[in-house]
This record gives structure tokens, C-alpha cells and sequence, in this order.
């Protein structure tokens, strides 16, 4: 991924989080007269900002040409050991990533709960990410 890609993706990826941040900060989330209709977005959300992190993180791993992973949430414990992203942030992405495949039967409650806990470690890799292309498009 070259470094203009990831700075459009890293925008959008941005305003969905904020998107999602103000969501979780409405008083009476489960029991507003739209609750449905702003689950299903968070969740849409969620899982388009998972998938990304994926994706960028798989194009850093073949970029370095490590060996595949064996599976989505390997990705984030490589890049950790790397020191590409944050350890400390692992638990919260792979809690988004196990989660990636089954988002749709989650109920409200258990989204709210799953994007309450992961969102700030999204967040928290992206940054990483931006972090890693910063620097390494000042040492090509």
C-alpha cells in the first residue's frame, strides 16, 4: 500500500471512528426509538473498520514478506512483536477481529458492548499504522 492510499483510507477510517465514538456517547442508546437502525450502523461501521485493519496489516506483512498468518487475529500478534503496532492494543483488535465474522447475529446489547471495549484499540492501531508509514516513507 503506497503512502497516498493509506492517508484516503486513514481519513475515512477516522470519521467512522469518530462516527462511532458520538454514537456511544448517546444518553439512552438501547432504548431510543431509532435503536435499530443506529445497531446496524454501528455494526456496518465496525466491521468496515475491521476489515481495513486486515487488509492494511496483511499489505505490512506481505510488504515485509513474512510468512502468512494463520488466521486474522495472528496479523495484530505479529505487528506487536514487530513493533508496529502496540502491544498493549492486541486484546482489544483481536476482540474486534474474532468478532469480524459474526457481527451480524450479535444482539444491541452485545454490540455496544463489543465496540465499547475494541474502538479505542482500532483507533489505537490505526494510529500505529500511520505511525509506520510515516516512517518508513522518511527511511525509503
Amino acid at each position: 500500500m503506497d503512502s497516498d492510499t493509506f492517508l484516503q483510507v486513514k481519513k475515512n477510517l477516522t470519521k467512522n471512528i469518530d462516527e462511532i465514538k458520538e454514537t456511544l456517547k448517546r444518553k439512552n442508546l438501547l432504548n431510543a426509538p431509532d435503536t435499530g437502525k443506529t445497531i446496524e450502523r454501528m455494526k456496518y461501521l465496525l466491521y468496515s473498520i475491521t476489515k481495513t485493519l486486515i487488509d492494511i496489516g496483511h499489505s505490512i506483512m506481505l510488504e515485509k514478506d513474512l510468512l502468512p498468518p494463520r488466521n486474522r487475529a495472528d496479523i495484530f500478534i505479529c505487528l506487536a512483536e514487530l513493533e508496529i503496532i502496540m502491544s498493549n492494543i492486541v486484546p482489544g483488535v483481536k476482540k474486534a477481529v474474532i468478532a469480524f465474522p459474526k457481527m451480524n447475529t450479535y444482539s444491541p446489547e452485545d454490540t455496544v458492548r463489543l465496540v465499547t471495549s475494541s474502538i479505542g484499540d482500532l483507533h489505537a492501531c490505526l494510529d500505529s499504522f500511520a505511525a509506520y508509514f510515516a516512517v518508513r516513507d522518511t527511511t525509503i
